[in-house]
């Protein structure tokens, strides 16, 4: 797998420059168009190579929320069925679900509006603990601090993920 920091030639981060990402991509899009290279088939296979690249490093890197998971596999902190979360946090999303679930079989407005409430704090409390880690991190030059924090990005990026979880069973709920 080509490391799409470098394919760009740009620093390892978790925020970047997202205009000129996009104005490199544009360019190695318009530079390695398949079609300009159709009488070359050895030049043709290289164009479409490069242009698959370039359309998934940018997918990639183009947003902080696409960008954070795969910093963090270039650290190799992201491993499957890894789950590093304290308990605590993961008894409150436990019981979260639970009260889904129960307005799943009783719906009552009210409750559900204190739970869309909460999930939102929590949603909001997750992003901004994530996007402050993340800017640290871009900030320390000390690999073994560094890593650290990197550490702490990867906790409050799960538990963004298990937020965002709730929030989209809680968006199965018809408007009230």
């Amino acid at each position: 797998m080509k490391n799409y920091f470098e394919f760009y030639g740009i620093k390892q981060q978790f925020f970047i420059d997202e205009y000129q990402l996009k104005q490199d991509y544009l360019r190695i899009s318009k530079e390695n168009h398949p079609d300009f290279f159709i009488a070359d088939e050895q030049r043709y296979e290289k164009a479409l190579d490069i242009t698959s690249t370039n359309n998934t490093a940018y997918k990639t890197l183009k947003n902080f929320y696409t960008r954070v998971p795969y910093v963090l596999k270039q650290h190799n902190l992201l491993v499957e069925q890894e789950n590093t979360l304290s308990p605590v946090f993961l008894m409150e999303m436990m019981e979260i679900n639970e009260e889904i679930m129960d307005l799943k079989i009783n719906l009552d407005a009210k409750r559900l509006e204190l739970v869309k409430t909460k999930v939102i704090a929590l949603e909001n409390e997750c992003s901004e603990e994530l996007k402050n880690a993340a800017t640290l991190a871009d900030r320390t030059t000390d690999m073994e601090d560094n890593l650290v924090i990197v550490q702490k990005v990867k906790e409050f990026y799960l538990k963004q993920k298990y937020v965002l979880r709730l929030k989209e069973s809680l968006n199965t709920f018809a408007p009230l």
